[in-house]
């Protein structure tokens, strides 16, 4: 379901037939093991590319039964008993497949292959409607041409989006010189009609960086010809119009994945989520953005209740917590259910490991159709707030726009994520995900609807400057964003009488002032005073090197300085 008020309601009478009746029909069809696989977890390299096996290096990720594709003999087989059977997608996480068939009474013959385990018809079908059109394919450009020039240490032309932007301190992970460089995401949603044409995705298409698409709800199909819920999504983290918009990872690599099928509301989607999250896998992509989300389905028997926003009943949401232990960081939309009686989170929202994200306006009040949490198994949720009310977007025809929807959340807080990724590279999905949890408004305190609030990222990266450091000293300011003066920061050391040094320097000069410290306490407060910002300019960025004598280690964590 995208993110969105309107639902398209089919008519009932259809959903009220058996099974068995003469329908064509999708079935997911889920198989006992992997026996006999002519793949081996000893060549990663005929089911993973270079990127994605030198991902599982970087972060000791083993590669297991787990990641070797679905056994193509049981495949074979399972089409061999209907010569109108066709295979639409696989699963190696899950070991299955959906498939389509026109057959009657096919279900019984299905489970009745002794290497099946279970079976569920996921929609019915109107005959052929999804082979009947006309094909089209993408391609990256041979040449690129670089058209967003972006310079270290300047701020964006961010135009009207500046504010949801700022709202999570993202702009200076921009000044420090993180834009998405480097980095690759799949965006999963409904269709990005016009997306190869219209001014806002100029650069994303020129330079090179949209490399690929794929449509799992028709095959083959472009993912451009219909569907404006993708376009308006990828406007958030790609989008680039001078003096009106900018996105929150403007030179980041995409990749475009088609798995919601406006027309219905069936669970065929979430399988298609599944394959296209395993796609992003295998293509070594580092974030996954999903403004997707699934509780109600037009055949109502298989909607979920409550209970089953645990994580672990949605095939989804279990593929969005496998993608996070394959080193990816997955961002999903909360909802936008908060205004209805069905007020909670969806799927694959629940998923544990994933980055949830709730909407609050530019002034950071929480939206009132923002989905709430917990999870049934009472887990936080959500894990992250974004804007989502009046946010900045460009339309499939080539307008820059306001619209509303945590659609628009999960988006503008992936792009941001991505950018403190960049400066991170040597830590894990788990520990960015725990450091943007740790970062946000609410993280002592988190309330129903947003749960860990609103996220502050100069803070995320302070965390995250600690993660590694052997450090026995933390070191945290009081304030990300400070006017000058002095500053309060506030240490923990697991010795009686810690001695850390502190460096002030501001970034990209020489200026600063060095402090040792000797202190009685464990834990307690210093303040250290700021160097003023340059004159011309508006802000600086302070780097504190903190220094601990005890281990001869050191970390560095920032503070904005905003010219008074």
């Amino acid at each position: 379901m995208l993110m969105k008020r309107v639902v398209i309601i089919a008519l009932l009478s259809i959903f009220t037939l058996t099974l068995s009746a003469q329908h064509p029909a999708k079935y997911w069809v889920e198989f006992k093991d992997k026996k006999d696989s002519p793949y081996s977890v000893d060549r990663p390299e005929e089911f993973l590319s270079p990127r994605a096996i030198e991902k599982r290096q970087r972060f000791n990720i083993p590669i297991t039964e787990q990641d070797l594709p679905v056994n193509e003999s049981y495949i074979k087989q399972l089409l061999a008993i209907d010569k109108s059977m066709v295979l639409f997608t696989k699963s190696k996480w899950l070991n299955g497949v959906t498939v389509y068939s026109e057959e009657e009474g096919i279900m019984d013959k299905i489970l009745k292959l002794p290497f099946v385990s279970g079976a569920e018809c996921t929609i019915i079908m109107d005959s052929e409607e999804d082979f009947d059109y006309p094909r089209a394919s993408y391609a990256p450009p041979a040449k690129t041409t670089e058209v967003l020039k972006i310079e270290t240490g300047e701020d964006l032309d961010y135009g009207y989006s500046y504010s949801q932007t700022n709202i999570n301190r993202a702009q200076w992970l921009h000044r420090m010189g993180a834009h998405g460089e480097g980095m690759f995401i799949m965006v999963l949603d409904g269709g990005f009609e016009n997306a190869n044409e219209i001014p806002h995705f100029k650069a994303l298409r020129d330079e090179g960086r949209l490399v690929g698409t794929r449509n799992f709800v028709q095959p083959g199909r472009s993912v451009f010809m219909e569907g404006t819920h993708g376009t308006m999504t990828l406007s958030c983290m790609a989008g680039y119009l001078e003096e009106e918009m900018m996105g929150t990872a403007p030179k980041a690599t995409y990749f475009l994945a088609q798995t919601e099928d406006g027309r219905s509301e069936n669970k065929i989607e979430e399988d298609n989520w599944v394959a296209a999250a395993e796609l992003a896998d295998s293509l070594g992509c580092d974030l996954i953005n999903s403004s997707l989300g699934y509780y109600k389905f037009d055949d109502k028997s298989k909607s979920y209740t409550y209970k089953d926003i645990d994580g672990e009943t949605s095939r989804a949401s279990l593929a969005a917590d496998i993608a996070v232990s394959k080193g990816i960081i997955v961002c999903v939309s909360a909802g936008n259910e908060g205004d209805d009686a069905w007020h909670y989170i969806t799927c694959p929202a629940d998923a544990k490991d994933i980055l949830t994200v709730g909407g609050v306006d530019h002034q950071g009040k929480a939206s009132s159709f923002s989905s709430y949490g917990p999870t049934s198994d009472n887990r936080i949720k959500p894990d992250a707030a974004a804007v989502g009310s009046l946010a900045v977007i460009a339309r499939e025809s080539g307008k820059t726009d306001l619209s509303y929807g945590t659609s628009f959340s999960s988006p503008i807080l992936c792009g941001m994520t991505a950018c403190l990724w960049q400066l991170f590279p040597q830590c894990s999905a788990y520990q960015i995900v725990h450091a943007v949890r740790l970062a946000g408004a609410d993280y002592s305190h988190p309330d129903k609807q947003l749960g860990y609030g609103i996220t502050n990222f100069v803070y995320a990266y302070n965390f995250l400057a600690q993660f590694d450091s052997n450090d026995d000293v933390t070191i945290l300011p009081e304030r990300a964003i400070s006017k000058g003066g002095p500053i309060k920061l506030y240490y923990n050391s697991s010795k009686a009488n810690p001695e850390f040094d502190i460096e002030v320097q501001l970034a990209g000069g020489n200026t600063g002032t060095f402090k040792n410290f000797k202190m009685k306490k464990s834990t307690g407060v210093v303040k250290v005073k700021l160097p003023k910002v340059p004159a011309g300019k508006n802000y600086a960025i302070a780097l504190l090197k903190v220094t601990d004598h005890n281990f001869n280690t050191s970390f560095v964590c920032m503070v904005g300085i905003l010219n008074k």
